[in-house]
């Protein structure tokens, strides 16, 4: 897949809050070393850099992750971070890095991937799944989603219905898409999956630019009109120091709510993959990520135990944490601030989270 109209976006710019305390805004979970020595972040740029070259791979973050950015990823051309001159939910962010994208490469067709924290086991069925949806996005003028079977009834992720059989490329199979559910309780989550034909949610979408741009421009207008005049900016350096007032303009609000609630079955498909797929969105999935098969612990750090079971361990190197008679419990140790909970509340550190907003954010 080495056409070099083909762009990868990885937005790397959530704040990860349910994997506090190790996961800060200064330092957000996508660039921590959750699983080894590498972060998920350098490990989902490393798997497109050996396809696509580094070149063709763009980051789009926060301006306060740039420096971040380029310290884990040293061999990015720094004109590929595009950083949001703030945090405006993801209707800005993907409009913003799609729009200059565009203006840089005009036709070109783009794999928008919420993926910097994600474990991809299948790398190469990861990269021809895109090269297929980058196949199919070109030739139908779809936008391709790339989306997984679930395992378990997650109450944490999105599922998206699939329908009829639309086409096969490559040995794959692509279906209708009908709708998304957005992170339902456990009851109806466990229907989704009895049904057979839902699918996690990954946020791996392939599409031409000219598409995306489209899209915009019928369903959120008053975005689309802010883009151009931000591209208009960005031609002239006399006029771009204007673009983080034009971007402010930007309604706050999700991709989901802006663009897609609003988009006919018809411009979308859908190709399940086999990816070996996780999404680290709490310390219970890390735990069950890194488990021990024996004792069901996963252990960062020094630890000593006795009659301990599915627990989750992260502290220091140099500090043991000793547990006794104790099972499913996350005890996370950064020093500064010290997390247990029942691995079943892993959820609600996001809560607490917003807790220490108003009474103690310099933890966060």
């Amino acid at each position: 897949m080495a056409d070099q109209q083909f762009k990868a976006i990885l937005f790397s710019g959530g704040a990860g809050s349910r994997l506090w305390p190790l996961s800060r805004r200064s330092r957000p979970k996508q660039f921590q070393p959750l699983v080894g020595p590498n972060s998920l972040f350098q490990l989902m740029v490393r798997r497109l850099e050996t396809r696509i070259g580094i070149e063709n791979i763009y980051i789009s973050t926060g301006e306060v992750y740039r420096d971040i950015v380029l310290e884990q990823i040293p061999n990015l051309p720094p004109e590929n971070v595009i950083a949001e001159p703030e945090m405006r939910d993801t209707l800005a962010a993907v409009g913003y890095a799609v729009a200059i994208l565009n203006y840089r490469f005009p036709g070109s067709t783009i794999a928008t991937l919420w993926g910097a924290d994600h474990i991809v086991r299948r790398d190469d069925e990861f990269v021809a799944c895109l090269s297929a949806a980058f196949e199919l996005a070109r030739e139908k003028n779809w936008v391709v989603k790339i989306d997984v079977r679930p395992t378990i009834p997650s109450t944490a992720l999105g599922y998206i219905e699939y329908g009829e059989k639309r086409a096969e490329i490559a040995g794959r199979p692509v279906y209708a898409f009908k709708r998304q559910v957005e992170k339902p309780p456990l009851e109806v989550a466990e229907e989704l999956i009895a049904a057979g034909n839902y699918l996690w949610n990954t946020g791996y979408i392939v599409w031409t630019a000219e598409k995306i741009l489209s899209l915009y421009e019928q369903h959120a207008p008053d975005a689309y009109a802010v883009l151009q005049d931000i591209v208009s900016a960005q031609a002239l350096p006399s006029t771009q120091s204007s673009v983080p007032e034009l971007y402010r303009r930007i309604p706050k609000m999700s991709i989901d709510k802006g663009i897609f609630e609003k988009m006919g079955g018809d411009d979308m498909a859908v190709m399940p993959a086999e990816l070996g797929w996780g999404d680290i969105g709490a310390w219970d999935v890390l735990r069950d990520e890194l488990a021990d098969a024996e004792s069901g612990n996963a252990v960062h750090g020094r630890h000593i135990a006795i009659d301990t079971t599915r627990c989750m361990i992260y502290g220091p190197p140099d500090k043991p944490v000793i547990t006794i008679g104790v099972e499913n419990l996350i005890i996370v140790d950064t020093g500064d601030a010290l997390l247990v909970c029942a691995a079943d509340r892993s959820q609600d550190v996001k809560k607490i989270v917003q807790q220490l907003e108003e009474e103690q954010p310099d933890l966060l």
